[in-house]
């Protein structure tokens, strides 16, 4: 019984961390890859065309681009990892506006996500040698963990400010509808992306380009030509398609298994 637990607990420690061997493996394959130019060609995402265009003309039109990683709060489980998508997202479109010289408006609805926002666009443009371009005015915080509010306060920049496009990505919610239908009403061009099932169906009614599940998470290397980047999104595919693979296999086996009299899985 004790060489039995032993066993188990020697089992559980393993796994994860031939997982993680593998991902980082997988990692510094990839870098590898993206450093000598040998990566796999990706499928175009259009919405993010929007936001290039828009740019382009917020230099010659002095109109911002609206940014927002949405209402959600960094180190909750149920929103982390759309909000970190958000921010990538909203800093790649920031290098290039301090670039090009484009204005900015950006809003958050969470205190944490604000203060990584301020951060994130002072140094993009401490980086680009823009440093007199920074106005720390145009980062704002509209709400704290009140989605409603934060589509509110979202509304009332979009009636104030004029704005060449607004990027929605990140963490939303149903209050999605408000802010874009008032978007959508006003004729502002607006690319929204999200993993909520309860904000994906207004998004898709209220914005001009959508992106869906895994597109929120690719949106970083496709908006910028970072190597590490591209490593991510390709490992991202790479362990996706694995993950499915064992999904397809467990299920074939399990079919075999009640028909051949096969051991069943653990």
């Amino acid at each position: 019984m004790l060489d039995s637990l032993i066993n188990s607990t020697i089992l559980i420690g393993l796994v994860p961390a031939v997982a993680l061997s593998i991902v980082a493996a997988m990692v510094w394959l990839h870098h590898a890859q993206a450093l000598a130019g040998r990566l796999q060609s990706r499928r175009p995402l259009p919405g993010l065309d929007v936001i290039r265009s828009a740019l382009g003309r917020s230099a010659e039109t002095g109109r911002a681009v609206h940014l927002s990683p949405g209402s959600g709060t960094l180190g909750s489980r149920a929103t982390t990892a759309a909000t970190i998508a958000g921010l990538l997202a909203a800093e790649r479109v920031a290098t290039e506006a301090a670039r090009n010289g484009a204005l900015l408006h950006v809003s958050s609805g969470d205190a944490v996500a604000h203060m990584a926002l301020r951060g994130i666009v002072r140094q993009v443009y401490q980086r680009a040698g823009q440093t007199q371009d920074f106005d720390s005015g145009s980062v704002q915080l509209l709400a704290h963990q009140d989605p409603t509010a934060y589509a509110t306060g979202v509304m009332t920049v979009y009636a104030r400010q004029p704005l060449e496009a607004s990027q929605l990505i990140g963490d939303f919610g149903q209050e999605f509808l408000l802010l874009g239908e008032d978007g959508a009403q006003r004729n502002l061009p607006q690319v929204g992306g999200a993993v909520s099932n309860a904000a994906l169906p207004v998004m898709l009614l209220s914005t001009n380009q959508t992106l869906i599940g895994e597109e929120v998470f690719a949106a970083d290397a496709y908006l910028s030509d970072d190597v590490a980047a591209q490593a991510r999104l390709r490992t991202h595919d790479v362990l996706r398609a694995l993950v499915i693979a064992v999904l397809i296999i467990g299920f074939v086996y399990s079919l075999l298994a009640a028909l051949l009299g096969l051991p069943a899985l653990p």
